[in-house]
């Protein structure tokens, strides 16, 4: 038997034994609950209103009953194993409360999950879109300086075009700048995505692979410097 069970199985027993040690015959003046109340206020107070309405409850109804009734054992076996079907029922619904709740809870995680994730995507696309429309407006800038650049070879360009070549190559070297910008915006947002939402594996390769590119532009740096003559003590510090 559980321990619940158990437990009320073993106070019922006592009560009996309690009532029959105090009970010498059958009389009409333990036709009630006086004694097993006075048990009750001495050994399990906390109990007594419970126990009493399961007597009551089984058909229970006076000490002389439980003092005389030779079946009382088997019925004080049948509260408890009732006893312990409730405790069971009771505890099976709190159990799949819980776990409701989990599940509810765990929707609510998943939902959540989804919308910063699609949230990150979306600025993600934003970036790469603002991207793409600066390099589009890049490759016109240097169309145009291209332009200018052949005349200015021939040496057939006007003061005005010149002019224009000027502020062309200005916007040009702005656009670039602005092209870095978001580039490294992007690469924060691509970072934190990826660490955030299960690309963290392909983010460690993709780093590493970052710090070969720095190496690989770092020498390009170097052996163009070089050839341009600058200090090559100043270029190891590239």
């Amino acid at each position: 038997m559980s321990n619940d069970k158990n437990n009320l199985f073993l106070t019922l027993l006592k009560l009996k034994s309690y009532l029959a040690s105090m009970i010498d015959e059958r009389s009409d003046i333990y036709n009630n609950f006086n004694l097993t109340n006075e048990y009750l206020d001495r050994r399990l107070p906390g109990k007594k209103s419970e126990i009493i309405s399961l007597l009551e409850d089984n058909g229970i109804y006076s000490d002389v009953e439980i003092a005389f009734d030779e079946r009382i054992i088997f019925k004080f076996r049948a509260i408890a194993e009732k006893t312990k079907e409730n405790i069971s029922l009771i505890s099976l619904l709190n159990k799949l409360e819980i776990e409701a709740k989990d599940e509810v809870i765990k929707d609510e995680a998943r939902v959540n999950f989804i919308t910063e994730r699609e949230k990150r995507l979306g600025e993600i696309l934003e970036l790469l879109f603002q991207l793409a429309t600066n390099w589009a407006v890049l490759k016109e800038l240097e169309d145009k300086v291209d332009d200018y650049s052949i005349l200015d070879e021939e040496e057939v360009i006007r003061p005005e075009e010149e002019k224009n070549l000027s502020a062309l190559d200005n916007t040009t070297s702005q656009a670039f700048n602005v092209i870095s910008d978001l580039t490294k915006k992007y690469m924060q947002k691509l970072i934190e995505y990826y660490f955030t939402f299960g690309g963290d594996i392909a983010l460690k390769e993709f780093i590493d692979e970052l710090e070969e590119t720095r190496n690989e532009v770092a020498r390009k740096y170097y052996e163009l410097f070089k050839k341009s003559g600058l200090d090559e003590d100043w270029l190891k510090k590239l």
